[in-house]
């Protein structure tokens, strides 16, 4: 019994731990304001951008996303766009090659002879890049018509090595999973990356709508072909170099949020799995003590977390059936599984009255936040034991079907 009380205590103190440092990191990126790029999208110096799209069997997408691109309000000299496709079987290469023959001076299409996943696509495209920047787009991105100018503001301060923007879901309205995606996703940049932001913290890439230098991109060898989460791997050898990583909430790009259950486990098993081996692998990073290194670790435990959540949910079914109902380990587990469920019906219902209009039958549907955190223990539990028997390791990419419900300002 005392073995156990312990153990509960344990996964207790660990919970209540993370709750109240990611609670402080909301906190601060709720109260920040937000900000504008440093000229307002008002540069005077045009550094030439070269975008890197990794492309495979996605012919419902990329004619919006390069077209998207196309229509950019930037020099069209000081930008090059290259498509990166692994060998589609569909229509995708036929798309590309038109965009290639229209125009010429911007696009430049490779294709691979195998595909090998988004990391080593986005290395292979390094040898032909020619722009002081190197931009990432997914192939579903709807990028907004001034983000090239103002991320260029941002890399006037020489000291900024990599900027990421801001997503937003273009099929938020599909149904009730994409809105409650699409909800996650507006609490992970409004608050958690604006908090981190504010307070000097690790700001972590998102794999689209990212930035970096291309010399320093050089420097660190490119991007990771073994990571299943190349872009936060990315980060962290950012981070352990010192180099200085911006969130720029104003350069916004839209993209498309899986619409299926299954497609949402297959993206997030990957993720957190990524995640999972990034952070055992980068533990190093907590040789060199500071906010940023610290931040990391504790960012990337984030699926960890999730395993332990469920594990406290499967403790305190246990004492409730089987010891004393008197147990103060019981009341304690129960009360802060109520108080994750209020903080996470709290946020739900912040972030729809933050949306104008504020309609009143948006509030039908915040529950649901409850359920999907339910589904996202369970989805992380099964990537830890993916990761603990070793199971082959799959890039595996999110099928895009160029659905657009909602428009790009939300």
């Amino acid at each position: 019994m005392i073995i156990f009380d312990i153990f509960s205590i344990f996964l207790l103190a660990v919970l209540l731990f993370w709750a109240v440092y990611n609670g402080s990191i909301i906190y601060a990126g709720i109260r920040s304001k937000h900000k504008r790029s440093p000229s307002d999208g008002k540069n005077e110096e045009f550094p030439k951008f070269s975008i890197i799209v990794p492309t495979k069997d996605e012919e419902a997408v990329i004619g919006r996303c390069l077209n998207g691109l196309q229509d950019v309000d930037y020099p069209k000299d000081k930008m090059e766009i290259i498509v990166v496709d692994g060998n589609s079987t569909d229509s995708t290469c036929k798309i590309c090659s038109e965009f290639s023959a229209k125009y010429p001076q911007i696009f430049k299409i490779i294709n691979e002879k195998e595909s090998k996943g988004k990391p080593a696509a986005l290395n292979l495209a390094l040898p032909y890049v020619t722009g002081e920047i190197v931009g990432v787009f997914d192939a579903d991105s709807v990028p907004e018509k001034e983000v090239l100018r103002k991320v260029a503001s941002y890399f006037n301060d020489k000291q900024v090595m990599a900027v990421q923007g801001r997503t937003t879901s273009l099929n938020e309205k599909t149904n009730i999973l994409t809105r409650v995606i699409a909800m996650e996703e507006k609490a992970w940049f409004q608050a958690l990356l604006s908090g981190r932001e504010k307070l000097q913290l690790f700001v972590p890439l998102n794999g689209t709508c990212q930035f970096i230098r291309r010399d320093v991109l050089e420097e660190l060898g490119g991007w990771n072909e073994t990571s299943l989460t190349e872009d936060v791997e990315l980060a962290l050898r950012l981070v352990e170099k010192n180099h200085l990583i911006k969130y720029a909430p104003d350069v916004c790009s839209g993209q498309e949020t899986p619409n299926g259950l299954g497609d949402l486990v297959k993206q997030r098993v990957r993720w957190y799995r990524g995640y999972m081996e990034t952070a055992l692998k980068y533990g190093r990073l907590l040789d060199s003590l500071n906010r940023k290194t610290v931040d990391a670790e504790i960012s990337l435990a984030g699926p960890f977390m999730m395993v332990v959540s469920l594990l406290s949910y499967l403790n305190w079914f246990f004492v409730a059936l089987f010891l004393s109902q008197s147990n103060p380990i019981l009341d304690f587990t129960g009360l802060v599984i109520a108080l994750t469920a209020v903080s996470l019906f709290s946020i739900g219902i912040a972030l729809t009255a933050s949306e104008k209009p504020i309609k009143l039958r948006n509030l039908l549907w915040v529950p649901s936040i409850y359920v999907y955190w339910l589904i996202q223990m369970f989805i992380a539990s099964w990537a830890f034991l993916k990761l603990m028997f070793r199971r082959k390791r799959v890039w595996s990419k999110t099928v895009k079907k160029g659905f657009i419900t909602s428009n790009l300002a939300n």
